[in-house]
Formats: C-alpha cells, sequence, structure tokens
C-alpha cells in the first residue's frame, strides 16, 4: 500500500539557489511586484535570477536600471516564440519610454533568457538607447538568449565588452534596431531572426559604429526597405560567418532598397560564405550621398577586408528586383585592399565586381566573374 499523497512545494519556488519567482513578491500590479523583486535581488551578496511563470505581464512603469549580476529568466522549457500569445510562453508587454536602462556607471554580469518581450506601441524602446558611443555606458559580460523583441522603436542601442546575443527573434521595429560599439562579442552564432514591415529605407537593423574582435553567425536579417547591416569602423578582428541578408518575396517598394550591407570604414573585417538575395532594389530612396552602388557597398576609409564564398543570387529559380547590372560588391575610391575570394552566383546571379578605380579590388578563384571600373 501506498503512502499518504503529500504535495511537495517546488525546491525553485522556495530557495533563492534556484531562482526567486517574481509571482511571490508583494505589489497589485507587475511593476509593482518587479519592482520589489529587483530590489531584492540587488541586494543580494549573490543576486538571485528572478523567475517568471509561463503567462503574460504588463510592464509600464520602467526604465528599470540594471544592477550587477541582474538575471531574469522564463520558466524552465520556454524559449521566444515571436508570433504566439499562448503557451508555452513567457511574455511581457512592455509600455512607457524603455523597460530597461543602463546605469552611467555601466553594467556587468546580466542574463536575461526564455521570455518574449513586446512594445505596446512602436516608440518604446527595450532598453534606453545611449548616444555616446566613444565614452557612454558598458554593458559587459552579459548574455541574452532565446529571446523575442517585437514591436519596439530600439531594442539596443549599446556599448558591448564580451557581450552574447544568440538564438533571438526581432520583428516590427520602427527604427534601427541595434546600434552597437565595442568588442570581444559574439552574436548570433547559433542563428536568430530579423525583420521589419515598418522600417524605412534610411535606417539600419544592425548598425556598429565602431566594433572590434567581435563574430557574427548565420543571423537572416530580411532587410524589407532598411539595409540590413552599416559598419563605420573597427580595429580588426571583424568577422561575420553565414549571415545573411535575404529578401525573397519582396516587391521593389519593400525589398531592400539600399545596399544589404553598407561599409564607410574600418580595418580587418571578415565576411564568410554570406548570403544575399534581392537586395539594392531602389538605392536612390535611401536618401544617402554617395548613392548606394551595389548589394555591398564600401566607401569611406575602410580597408583590408575579405570576401570568401559569399553568395549572391539571381532570380532564375525566384522572382527579385535588384536592377540588372547591380554589383555585387561596389568598393569606391579611398577604400583599399579588398580581397573576393570564390565569390558564387547561383541562378543566374550577376557575377560583376565594380571599383571606383583601379586597384581596389583583388578577385581570386573567380574567373568567370568581372572586375569592372565605374
Amino acid at each position: 500500500m501506498g503512502g499518504p499523497n503529500v504535495q511537495q512545494v517546488p525546491l525553485a519556488a522556495t530557495d533563492p539557489a534556484y531562482g526567486v519567482p517574481l509571482d511571490s513578491f508583494p505589489g497589485a500590479t507587475d511593476d509593482e511586484k518587479m519592482r520589489t523583486a529587483m530590489a531584492y535581488a540587488a541586494a543580494q551578496t549573490r543576486p538571485p535570477a528572478i523567475i517568471l511563470a509561463d503567462k503574460q505581464y504588463s510592464m509600464v512603469r520602467g526604465p528599470y536600471p540594471y544592477f550587477n549580476g541582474f538575471r531574469l529568466v522564463g520558466s524552465l522549457g520556454t524559449t521566444e516564440r515571436e508570433f504566439e500569445r499562448t503557451g508555452p510562453q513567457c511574455l511581457i508587454d512592455v509600455g512607457g519610454t524603455a523597460l530597461f536602462s543602463v546605469p552611467s556607471g555601466g553594467v556587468q554580469n546580466l542574463w536575461v533568457s526564455g521570455i518574449q518581450f513586446r512594445s505596446n506601441s512602436r516608440t518604446t524602446n527595450f532598453q534606453t538607447p545611449i548616444t555616446d558611443f566613444a565614452s557612454g555606458p558598458v554593458m559587459q559580460d552579459v548574455t541574452m538568449e532565446k529571446l523575442g523583441w517585437v514591436d519596439f522603436g530600439t531594442v539596443m542601442h549599446a556599448r558591448h565588452l564580451r557581450v552574447r546575443l544568440d538564438r533571438t527573434y526581432t520583428n516590427s521595429g520602427s527604427d534601427t534596431q541595434f546600434k552597437l560599439a565595442g568588442s570581444d562579442n559574439y552574436y548570433w552564432l547559433n542563428g536568430g531572426y530579423l525583420s521589419s514591415t515598418v522600417l524605412d529605407a534610411t535606417k539600419y537593423y544592425v548598425w556598429l559604429t565602431h566594433m572590434s574582435r567581435s563574430q557574427f553567425g548565420p543571423l537572416y536579417i530580411t532587410p524589407e526597405k532598411a539595409t540590413g547591416i552599416r559598419i563605420d569602423g573597427s580595429y580588426g578582428g571583424l568577422v561575420f560567418s553565414g549571415t545573411l541578408l535575404d529578401s525573397t518575396g519582396r516587391d521593389q517598394t519593400r525589398a531592400c532598397q539600399g545596399a544589404a550591407i553598407l561599409i564607410t570604414g574600418g580595418k580587418g573585417m571578415v565576411f564568410d560564405k554570406l548570403w544575399f538575395f534581392n537586395n539594392a532594389v531602389r538605392p536612390a530612396s535611401t536618401g544617402r550621398n554617395p548613392v548606394d552602388r551595389g548589394q555591398v557597398f564600401i566607401r569611406g576609409s575602410a580597408g583590408d577586408l575579405l570576401f570568401n564564398g559569399c553568395q549572391f543570387g539571381g532570380f532564375a529559380a525566384q522572382t527579385g528586383y535588384t536592377p540588372p547590372g547591380t554589383p555585387a560588391i561596389y568598393a569606391a575610391t579611398g577604400v583599399t585592399n579588398v580581397k573576393v575570394v570564390a565569390p558564387i552566383a547561383p541562378n543566374a546571379g550577376t557575377k560583376l565586381l565594380q571599383q571606383q578605380s583601379a586597384g581596389i579590388i583583388s578577385k581570386y578563384a573567380a574567373d568567370d566573374w568581372t572586375l569592372g571600373v565605374a
């Protein structure tokens, strides 16, 4: 015969070593509980994780300043599901100006995982954007993974040191979603998704003001209207591997209007096995001067760049609107030492590299490609 049926309280609900449930804190609203939980966690010698349940929360009284050791996690087994509001799903509806902010002295040792953040207004930011990318506060030793960000003005305008972003879905933002500077970072090494139907052609999905010694993985950007990636500077060691910039299924008004990647400065960058499709359909509509030329447009003082095994898909199998004769890569005068190795143009892609003056681009294992001055 069995013993009495005694229900056990889960250890995670009682032992701070496993985290503290947000719903265990007092407060009439989720904001009150969040403020109390963060104050409690920040006061501990070893701040416990704040654990959310599989349900929908509402937080409109931010921004909440990060503190060293801040951890916010969805319940076990949850991950972002960008198009879902029903379970299993851990979701925070965000209002106000922003949900979080970086203290003026910077912050370190953060971990946020397994939550979908959904803005109530496209003027709301996930965290208060910084504007000083030379000497503003730094986020360091941060991991944010398995997250969804939906309908925000911006997700993250920040300076980073040893930051990891991974397996995230970012959709429907109204401004440049990620504007970043720093070094020693790992972004989307296990993939992620980034798209928006409301971002205009003058914006960027990812804008690196100055980024060195960092790696980007197979982030899948659908660069509707706006340019996928802009890079303004690097000391070197900036590597992209398998990143996709793909405007499949978008017409002339919705596909990436200008270059998929715009590089205006920096040295020592590697672009390895990237994929480009249906970009640079109407470059003049970006309003930039000079007007973008090519699916990759390199200008300014950029130099020492390597494009290895990148693919520039044509339209024999899928419809696209990149104008005929658009080069895969264009480098303007002032740029130096661009090496293009083994490019591929499947499905009747345009096998064309252009430079504004001779000697900027060198091509290797690309005998069937044309390198011209234009």
